[in-house]
């Protein structure tokens, strides 16, 4: 059997939201910071294409840029820090540049 994640297990138990407004404030903010960093750097992370590569990249990493926080800042909010950072953990693995070739 596998180990199941954080996200899963606050799904199959409920997910329990945060307890108070401060743990509210500090997932929003943790999640506002980490969404920032993992929209930029999977938003604009590379990409094969010479031509279409860099209009990618840019455009990549400015919707990152915005996404990120939104959904990390709210995530934060609802469900507290350490999920969202694992969470944006788990997605900079999955999403991110980790084994792939740069072409130059």
């Amino acid at each position: 059997m596998r180990e199941l994640s954080l996200i899963e297990m606050e799904t199959v138990s409920g997910g329990t939201l945060v307890a108070s407004l401060g743990d509210a404030a500090e997932g929003a903010m943790w999640g506002l910071l980490e969404g920032l960093a993992t929209g930029v750097t999977v938003g604009g992370s590379a990409s094969r294409s010479a031509v279409f590569g860099p209009i990618a990249q840019g455009v990549g990493a400015i919707l990152g840029g915005i996404i990120g926080p939104v959904v990390g800042a709210v995530m934060g909010a609802l469900w507290g820090k350490d999920t969202v950072s694992a969470y944006a953990a788990d997605f900079r693995q999955n999403y991110g540049t980790n084994g792939s070739a740069a072409i130059v």
